[in-house]
């Protein structure tokens, strides 16, 4: 079924309610979310040659004009992809490259990226406003009709598409399916006790699978969606205050630390806010000060390829609470899980066992968009998916996440490839061999720690300065290295010369880093570099 018929649902039965309320206070009901929809609809279909199956992008800032654009290209059988509006501008073009869209939709601050998929033959849209180039989707859809009739869809047939890191720093597309991602929404709304009542403050934008389920849930439920258009805890702050929502369905450590450090903390009253804690491992204190203000809390734990909630949880509708650091139990709404030998990928059954998490089911990404070679990758023979995610299973059931099999971290709730770090310094002319390793951050969970050998003499400031504007040029600056050591050897193993993690962890100690100290070196910290 395609999903777009929850919109026509919500309309009939909330018309006049409010439906999205962006980050600037204006919002839409329902009956103007839809015809906002069903007009892009037709401006997609009879301006632009959209059918099923086609794939349709966006850059364009959260609001319910995105909200709208989702539902109008599922509606007419299309695919929807957000493409992260803050990426490198090198990486919009290998997107469009990879993934081959046949229009664009920008805003007009976007125009210049545009430009860029325009040139790889993208037919591009400007949200508003006059462009020597592009339509404005503004103007052709004052002259739309608001009524469009909805294309089939079965279970099988990809509704959205979300672009996320891979092992070797290069976007891969998991595919959202009408039944995936239907089956995920209806999941979370049964097992948290999500109802029209609610009133859903969302942390992330249509870039991320987070942002593209809450407004599919939230429309499932015929709640409000209240966007927060991307992390700003004076802009959150505001808004919890003016629209004072009763859910955020989740929420990361490092969200929840900068809110706590907020001046305005002290006074907040989060009684009858419902959440869960996800992103990483789940710290007590964080846990503990949602509760202190009167928040409902559960713990969740997913990943994107399962749309992205959720393969382990606890149920807020039965007031369900995990013992602490676990990130809960298996549940069939969703998904079948097993712990694998990450190695020999047998079954680890009874308790008190940890391995690498395993999912099948209802939820489950059938694959990677166009690409053949990570999808097979991916699953095994008895057609489980292999997360990588290292976890713990106690004799009572529930799970704990310990880390991950390969070359991610988990920074600031976002999977964080080292590899493409390493690749990043390795292209720098002065780096003769660098690595990187995860190392803990008082805010951000774990950032990269570069261990670097450089060709010719640098003093340790002059090393990371240099390092630092270099990596600026070629990552998104929440992914470059915030500890640089310089080292005579990269610690790397005698016969596939692949880097040794665990060594380079106990060179590092037991070092924290915190926000204050921003890009530093070991030597800055007061430790002794090693191998000087």
């Amino acid at each position: 079924m395609n999903l777009s018929w929850w919109l026509e649902r919500a309309f009939w039965e909330h018309a006049d309610k409010q439906a999205v309320i962006d980050a600037d206070g204006a919002s839409v009901t329902y009956r103007e979310l839809r015809s906002s929809a069903n007009r892009i609809a037709n401006v997609l279909t009879e301006v632009a040659g959209i059918g099923p199956d086609d794939l349709v992008v966006t850059v364009i800032p959260d609001c319910h004009l995105h909200v709208a654009i989702l539902f109008a290209v599922m509606g007419i059988g299309g695919v929807f992809s957000g493409l992260n509006r803050r990426q490198n501008l090198e990486k919009f073009s290998l997107d469009a490259e990879r993934c081959a869209p046949k229009v664009a939709i920008v805003s007009p601050e976007y125009a210049h990226v545009g430009e860029i998929l325009a040139r790889r033959g993208v037919r591009v849209f400007v949200t508003h406003g006059a462009h020597d180039r592009f339509d404005g989707l503004d103007q052709l859809c004052a002259a739309a009709s608001d009524e469009h009739r909805l294309v089939s869809r079965g279970q099988d047939d990809i509704a959205a598409v979300n672009f996320t890191a891979g092992t070797s720093g290069t976007s891969k597309g998991v595919v959202f399916t009408h039944g995936t991602l239907g089956n995920s929404a209806l999941g979370s709304i049964f097992l948290g006790g999500v109802t029209s009542q609610a009133r859903n403050l969302s942390l992330v934008g249509m870039f991320h699978s987070g942002g593209i389920h809450d407004a599919v849930r939230m429309v499932m439920a015929g709640g409000t969606l209240i966007w927060t258009d991307g992390w700003d805890v004076d802009r959150v702050v505001r808004i919890i205050r003016d629209h004072k929502p009763n859910w955020m369905y989740w929420i990361i450590p490092t969200m929840m630390r900068d809110l706590m450090r907020h001046p305005w903390w002290p006074d907040v009253d989060l009684r009858g806010l419902k959440t869960h804690v996800a992103g990483e491992l789940v710290p007590p204190d964080v846990e503990q000060a949602l509760r202190a203000k009167g928040a409902e809390v559960g713990s969740i734990y997913g990943l994107t390829e399962a749309m992205p909630v959720c393969v382990l949880s606890t149920s807020l509708y039965y007031h369900e609470k995990a013992p602490v650091g676990s990130s809960g139990r298996p549940d069939q709404h969703f998904c079948d899980v097993k712990l694998k030998d990450p190695f020999t990928s047998e079954e680890l059954l009874g308790p008190d066992v940890e391995g690498e998490i395993c999912i099948k089911g209802d939820v489950i990404t059938p694959g990677y968009y166009n690409d053949a070679r990570r999808t097979a990758e991916a699953f095994d023979a008895d057609g489980y998916l292999h997360t990588r995610d290292l976890g713990y299973r106690d004799a009572a059931g529930w799970y704990y996440i310990r880390g991950r099999t390969d070359d991610m971290i988990l920074s600031g709730g976002e999977k964080l490839s080292l590899l493409e770090v390493d690749e990043a310094l390795h292209s720098h002319p002065d780096v003769l061999d660098a690595a990187c390793v995860g190392v803990r951050h008082e805010r951000f969970g774990e950032v990269p720690a570069a261990f670097v050998v450089l060709r010719r003499p640098c003093g340790h400031d002059e090393g990371r300065a240099l390092l630092d504007a270099h990596c600026l040029t070629r990552l998104e600056r929440w992914k470059r290295p915030r500890l640089y050591t310089f080292v005579a050897e990269v610690p790397r193993t005698a016969a596939k010369r692949s880097k040794m993690q665990g060594e380079m962890r106990r060179q590092l100690g037991d070092v924290i880093l915190r926000d204050a100290d921003g890009v530093t070196t070991l030597e800055a910290l007061g430790q002794l570099a090693p191998n000087p």
